[in-house]
């Protein structure tokens, strides 16, 4: 048998890790979305068996919930020496932030719950900051719930929205305004602003309801 009859030695295939068993799912998440997220997707990029997954992660349920903690523990939470509306408006921009990036993780992050420390620092740190504003008790879960809502809901306006130019004109603005004066006038405001805009214009009236409420439990 000469050297080019020889049969060729396959090379081990590179071990398989649970980092690169999550770094897959999230790649499949994003581009096929919560239902296209299965044991057999990741296993199939992967290029190994499906059997070889259950050593690194125990099912779907486990595997969405990885995917989703290692999201959130990669997001940064401020100084919690800074004011509580600085905390508040940053940790609600890397939320938004989040979504934005990722779309397709806005049902696993706003429904699931979590265990990873790590990833327990982002509600953590929101709820920190309104304890430091004054909320207490209900109020506090209350307030925690809106920010988290504010920042996931117009992160989908964003992505909604995506496609608009920038300073067009809205239909709204063309409606009667004997009818309907209030809607015609935010229109023509927010003309031309960028989505970043219009995220902060939203955070100021949130910020000032959440220091009533403390105000109020105080």
């Amino acid at each position: 048998m000469t050297t080019s009859d020889a049969p060729r030695r396959r090379g081990r295939p590179p071990k398989l890790t649970r980092e690169a068993v999550l770094a897959t799912a999230l790649e499949i998440l994003d581009e096929s979305g919560h239902a296209g997220l299965s044991m057999r997707a990741v296993s199939e990029r992967l290029g190994v068996g499906k059997m070889s997954l259950y050593h690194h992660v125990a099912d779907r349920a486990e595997l969405e919930r990885l995917v989703i903690e290692r999201l959130l523990a990669e997001l940064e939470v401020p100084d919690a020496a800074l004011p509580w509306r600085e905390r508040i408006t940053a940790l609600a921009r890397s939320v938004r932030g989040l979504i934005v990036r990722h779309p397709n993780a806005t049902p696993l992050v706003a429904l699931r719950e979590y265990s990873d420390p790590e990833s327990l620092r982002l509600p953590e740190a929101v709820m920190r900051a309104l304890h430091d504003a004054g909320l207490r008790g209900v109020d506090l879960v209350g307030g925690a719930r809106l920010v988290f809502g504010y920042a996931i809901g117009f992160a989908q306006i964003d992505l909604v929205a995506r496609d608009s130019r920038s300073g067009a004109v809205s239909p709204m603005e063309s409606l009667p305004e004997e009818d309907f004066p209030h809607v015609v006038s935010s229109a023509r405001l927010t003309r031309g602003l960028s989505f970043d805009d219009q995220f902060e214009l939203g955070l100021q009236p949130l910020l000032a309801g959440l220091a009533a409420i403390a105000d109020r439990s105080s």
